[in-house]
């Protein structure tokens, strides 16, 4: 849920790039000024922001308001589609993978890579199609 606070700055701040383009980019500079236009406001002034603070902001929520207000349930569930299956190469890599971590655990995730592909154009066509 989101606070008064909150509330007040998503507006506040619209409000003073708009007087400013330049502090669009200020992000730092832009929230101190928010913050003490929240602090000038009365008590008074700062309740009128709990009304909107209370709406949950989360998609669950949005979509609980929308079955209330007599909207669809939500869209149709998307179909997964199917997967392709694996080159020989990918499968290669699956296999060697670990072979390759394992007798160099201190190697970066590119120089895996390299070494797999290394590997992979040293084998014959025979082996490849082992994979295929």
């Amino acid at each position: 849920m989101m606070n008064p606070f909150i509330a007040f700055s998503m507006d506040e701040r619209k409000k003073i790039v708009a007087k400013d383009p330049s502090l669009k980019s200020d992000i730092g500079k832009v929230g101190k000024m928010v913050g003490e236009a929240w602090r000038k406001l009365t008590d008074a002034e700062k309740s009128k922001y709990k009304g909107r603070a209370g709406k949950k902001s989360t998609r669950k929520a949005k979509k609980e308001r929308k079955e209330e207000e007599g909207a669809p349930a939500g869209r149709k569930e998307k179909r997964k589609g199917t997967r392709r299956a694996l080159s020989g190469y990918m499968k290669f890599v699956k296999a060697e993978r670990k072979n390759v971590m394992s007798a160099n655990p201190k190697m970066a995730f590119g120089d895996v890579g390299k070494e797999l592909g290394k590997r992979w154009r040293a084998l014959s066509d025979a082996d490849k199609k082992r994979f295929a």
